[in-house]
Order: C-alpha cells, then structure tokens, then sequence
C-alpha cells in the first residue's frame, strides 16, 4: 500500500510527469487495497486455522500463570540463623498542615499519628521462604496455634502451588514492600500488635 502511494505521488508532484488523456481501452477495473483491519483479520483467520492462535494464547496464559506462581523473590533476606526481636513504632507525620476542602486545618504539621489508635492489627504477619519446607512447616504451626489468626507472606517460592498444596491461603510481599518496612533482614519472621507498638521477630528454627 505504501509503495502504491508514493507511485501515485511522485507521478502526481514530479515536474517531469505530463496530464495526458490517453482514452480508455479494455475492460476498467476499480483499483481497491485492503485496509490494514482486513488484513489483521485475515491474518487472524489463518492463524486460528492452522492452529497458531491457539498455541499463541496458551502460551501468553502460561507465562502469566508462571509469573504469577513463581515472583522474583525478594532481594537481601536470608534464613535466620540467630534470633532476634524489636519494637517497631508505626507512628507517621507529615512536614505540612493538611486542610480539608473549606480550607480548615485537621492535620498540624509534624503532629505524630499512630493508625494504632484507630485500628488493630487482628492477625499477626508470618513471613517465610516458601521453598524451604522447615519454614513452611513452623509458619503452618504458627498458623494453627493462632487459630488462623495469621496471614503467611511468602518472600520467595512457588505460592499458586504451595497454596493448593497446604490448602491455605497464602501472600506473596511484592519486592519487599513490608519486610523492608519492618527492617526484616532474615525469615521466618513475625510481626504482631503489642499494645500501641509492634512487635517484630526474627527466629533462627
């Protein structure tokens, strides 16, 4: 089509090409290329016949299914091989006042707010390598002694199967949002509310 076009130009714009009418002989047929959708769905057409569609999209679902099932693990945790444990203060501030949309003051800058106060946190966090059975083993512990009143966090491992397998729902901490957060340096760990601060362990099994 393209090739067609600038054929059309050059004979239109070039200072060499001359109008001249030169009649009609023969049959005239009515010069017509496809649109780029007709061929796309052409394409598709063949593709879903031959059986490549097909085999394309199954191979897009297993790589999200891949990706899904198997995150990059998170960078810097190890396994614990000493204990340890820390208070950790959630306690937040901002630099500036924040006004409301009539303009009034609800929020003095640098006034320290612990979302303590207003919410509890129910379940405590176990975080584990999911591809180390020992740590999978004492987070399901954990687990069942808290009466489910605990969310396993996965740092590296194969969670889609693991969660089939144990039959528990389990998490997965996105490049270490939370344990970089806690200062979590080595897994298994936990984080629990005590009073208006947190708790924080790291336990060598």
């Amino acid at each position: 089509m393209k090739k067609t076009l600038l054929a059309l130009l050059f004979l239109l714009f070039s200072k060499s090409a001359t109008a001249t009418d030169l009649g009609i002989h023969g049959v005239a047929y009515q010069i017509k290329e496809k649109s780029l959708l007709e061929e796309i769905q052409e394409k598709l057409q063949e593709a879903k016949k031959d059986g490549r569609l097909d085999k394309f999209q199954n191979g897009v679902k297993k790589q999200m299914f891949d990706q899904a099932n198997n995150p990059k693990p998170v960078d810097g945790i190890v396994k614990a091989t000493s204990s340890r444990e820390w208070i950790y203060d959630p306690s937040i501030s901002w630099p500036d006042d924040l006004k409301d949309q009539n303009g009034q003051v609800f929020y003095r800058a640098g006034t320290k707010v612990n979302p303590l106060d207003k919410i509890s946190l129910t379940r405590a966090l176990l975080f584990i390598d999911g591809s180390d059975e020992s740590q999978v083993k004492w987070a399901l512990d954990q687990y069942n002694r808290r009466k489910s009143k605990a969310k396993i966090i996965l740092v590296k491992g194969r969670v889609i199967d693991l969660m089939k397998k144990k039959k528990v729902r389990l998490y997965f901490d996105q490049t270490g949002v939370l344990v970089k957060k806690f200062s979590i340096k080595a897994v298994p760990a936990s984080v629990e509310q005590e009073g208006k601060m947190l708790r924080v362990k790291e336990v060598a099994i």
